[in-house]
């Protein structure tokens, strides 16, 4: 199924520190090319993000009303949530929340009241002061007695893109323990499948993160942010190899030898990695994407021969979702 992420805009009602969106003044409008587009596509997701995607409901709504046939998903912080809900139910989005298991930073905390919707998803960013997964999961637990349903703990590191988020860059010290949590709970989560078949869903969004990059295999001039399954433009249809930093707009129909040229200027080293293929380049943005490797290089490496080892376990699992 071919996927495309739409840029709505730089709007947002939250300003997190840690965000490396840069700020947009002249927001352009959803163009008639770009509706065309996914009104040729029979087999499209379209993902919506910003921002804060809900505050271009407007937008959102031109497309659905003209490709009925896609499926739609959309990255929110939740505050707009309880407006929409109703919407999004009709049009069968995956409705992916914001929520980093405490609420000081964001300002904002989305799990407040019993949900009821069929099709949720949860995405969690590690920064520095914010790495330690069992504090996570236990905050991650006691929302979910309060909205009656399970989360299950999907993480991604923030990237250091400007002095503005700096401060909660992830240090070395970081990476290393993220890396170890990551690691001891995938090993349990598989190992209990094995040996009780039981499924811990807490642990599966970590499971899913590095299940899904032994699945990728990118080539290189591939990245984790585009690929030949994957398109990210902005409203006005222009296709970026980043919507957070949209400094680089690349050909469509030449998006891969672009990037081939980009890598190799940037990042030398990432042309005969052994593990780009689960990786594709990490944040092309980074402005430490030596320690972003770092860490990658440790976690896809001991992920993959782990994978060899309980593959007949970890494809079963797999299915789950």
């Amino acid at each position: 199924m071919e996927k495309i992420t739409i840029y709505l805009g730089s709007r947002c009602n939250l300003n997190c520190a840690y965000c490396h969106r840069e700020i947009e003044e002249n927001e352009p409008k959803v163009s008639d090319g770009l509706i065309e587009y996914i009104k040729g596509r029979p087999n499209i997701t379209v993902k919506f993000m910003g921002g804060e995607p809900t505050l271009y409901m407007d937008e959102i709504k031109r497309i659905v009303d003209a490709a009925p046939h896609a499926s739609f998903s959309i990255s929110t912080n939740g505050i707009l949530f309880p407006k929409y809900r109703d919407y999004f139910l009709k049009h069968r989005f995956f409705v992916v929340i914001s929520y980093d298991g405490a609420d000081g930073l964001r300002g904002y905390d989305p799990f407040q009241n019993v949900m009821d919707y069929p099709w949720l998803g949860v995405s969690c960013t590690l920064y520095h002061g914010n790495t330690d997964f069992g504090k996570i999961l236990k905050n991650f637990a006691e929302k979910e007695r309060i909205i009656g349903r399970p989360i299950s703990f999907f993480p991604h590191i923030m990237h250091e893109t400007s002095e503005k988020n700096q401060a909660y860059a992830l240090t070395k010290e970081d990476m290393d323990s993220i890396y170890h949590q990551w690691k001891e709970r995938v090993e349990k989560l598989v190992t209990d499948f094995e040996k009780y078949g039981v499924v811990n869903q807490r642990y599966m969004g970590l499971f899913r993160g590095l299940f899904a990059r032994v699945q990728a295999v990118f080539s290189f001039g591939e990245t984790y942010c585009i690929h030949r399954n994957l398109k990210k433009v902005t409203a006005d249809g222009r296709n970026l190899n980043c919507l957070y930093i949209r400094d680089d707009e690349i050909p469509s129909d030449a998006t891969k030898e672009r990037m081939q040229v980009l890598l190799r200027e940037r990042f030398p080293y990432c042309e005969h990695c052994n593990l780009y293929e689960m990786c594709g380049a990490a944040c092309i943005k980074s402005s430490n994407h030596e320690l972003e490797c770092y860490f990658y290089k440790r976690l896809y490496g001991w992920f993959r021969g782990f994978y060899d080892e309980h593959c007949t376990s970890c494809d079963a699992l797999g299915r789950w979702f």
